[in-house]
């Protein structure tokens, strides 16, 4: 399930940053997809002009279907430029990525990684800057963009992108409500609403309705010495989610992703927060559902977390323009089949406009998507959500009060930050 992997990964995040100072680890096995006959016209080609290409390795934490595709892309890319390229399928981590950048034949960069992970590589100063006129913004989700971008410049070029949206049980409403004022009055009578609201990543929306945030967003990256989980307005949101639990009986502080995703799958509720990594679930078990972009919450557009696949260039590379070139030539014209291999939702318009027929919920998560943004790209990102979580659930059994998880989650985050600075 692609949100609980990313969550997973983001909450280990912090933790990695620390473990590197050169180099460690092994370089671990990965699986290549290759094209032998592809590469033998590479290197006829390359010997007819008299010049030999570059060798260029891109890892990829994508699954090895979608790294083979690639792979097909990528060679038609190395026959028109005299290169050879290697796609590797590769769930790796800081330490073997920068023992394996730093060998021979190491990794060029990496083409498919969430970009939760994208700080820490750069932290280590594993990461090429990519250049100013290499790509315009303005052909991307805003979201996408957002998420290339650590300490206010620009490392990672937008791949895919995916976010929470709105499932609805059609036997219990007909259509999707169009506020979360709206909606909170059909659920009384008709199941209630769902999701996983001990954690951040489902509360982000509720956090900028009130005018409040993680981290503080300012022209060269994120602040991390303003956090926005203990102000006033946070209060105001998790007064609102408290009534959810609290006063409307929608779900109690046990309340977990499974059981929140068997409550809607079995018809009990009436509304769920989920994902697209949600849709197969419920088509096998026969629930009578719609999808739709998540209503607005106090007038304005509810926030959900773009999560955003990246490709990067190592900095240990001799190949780096080359690389960039191959990114490029990737996004231009391997995404919608990627979309069509894996699901996978492009980060570009034009190949967002490209794909045929797209489902319901492709619709619901691009029209999502737009409203959404990335979480905080660095790595105290990584100490958000065990705090978060734990005072929510104290919050939910009236142990404390949400001024009091306001000022709980802040005093620990900022612990925990401290910490970590200090190398602890």
């Amino acid at each position: 399930m692609m949100k609980k992997r990313v969550v997973s990964i983001m909450m280990t995040a912090a933790v990695l940053t620390g473990l590197l100072a050169g180099c460690g680890g092994g370089s671990g096995n990965g699986t290549q997809a290759a094209d032998a006959d592809s590469g033998d016209r590479t290197e006829a080609s390359a010997a007819q002009d008299g010049s030999k290409g570059q060798e260029i390795v891109v890892w990829t934490q994508m699954m090895d279907n979608e790294a083979a595709l690639l792979q097909e892309y990528a060679n038609k890319w190395a026959s028109e430029t005299g290169n050879t390229v290697s796609v590797i399928s590769q769930q790796t981590d800081i330490q073997q990525f920068s023992q394996a950048a730093n060998s021979k034949g190491g990794p060029d960069g990496m083409f498919g990684i969430p970009n939760d992970q994208l700080a820490n590589y750069v932290s280590a100063n594993l990461v090429e800057e990519i250049p100013a006129d290499l790509y315009h913004d303005s052909d991307f989700v805003d979201a996408a963009v957002q998420a290339g971008y650590v300490n206010g410049k620009k490392f990672g070029y937008p791949i895919t992108v995916e976010t929470p949206f709105l499932f609805y049980n059609t036997d219990r409403v007909p259509e999707a409500p169009q506020s979360w004022e709206e909606m909170v009055e059909l659920a009384k009578e008709n199941g209630g609403i769902v999701y996983e609201a001990t954690s951040v990543y489902y509360n982000l929306g509720m956090l900028r309705a009130f005018d409040s945030y993680i981290f503080q967003e300012t022209d060269t990256g994120y602040d991390t010495s303003d956090i926005g989980l203990g102000n006033a307005n946070a209060v105001k949101a998790y007064e609102f989610v408290n009534q959810l639990a609290n006063e409307y009986g929608f779900f109690s502080s046990d309340i977990t992703y499974d059981m929140a995703k068997s409550s809607f799958q079995n018809g009990e509720a009436a509304f769920y927060i989920g994902g697209a990594w949600d849709v197969a679930g419920f088509t096998e078990a026969g629930t009578a559902f719609g999808v739709s972009d998540m209503p607005t919450l106090n007038g304005k557009d509810f926030v959900t977390p773009v999560g955003t696949y990246v490709g990067f260039v190592s900095a240990k590379s001799d190949a780096k323009e080359e690389t960039f070139a191959l990114y490029q030539y990737l996004v231009d014209n391997a995404l919608v089949p990627l979309y069509e291999e894996g699901s996978r939702i492009p980060a570009t318009y034009k190949a967002q406009e490209s794909i045929d027929n797209a489902s319901e919920a492709t619709k619901a998560q691009i029209a999502q998507c737009e409203k959404g943004e990335p979480l905080p790209t660095v790595s105290e990102m990584g100490l958000i959500w065990q705090p978060f979580s734990d005072n929510m659930k104290l919050m939910f059994t009236g142990t404390i009060s949400p001024q009091e998880a306001a000022g709980y989650i802040e005093q620990q985050v900022k612990e925990s930050i401290e910490m970590m600075q200090s190398g602890q």
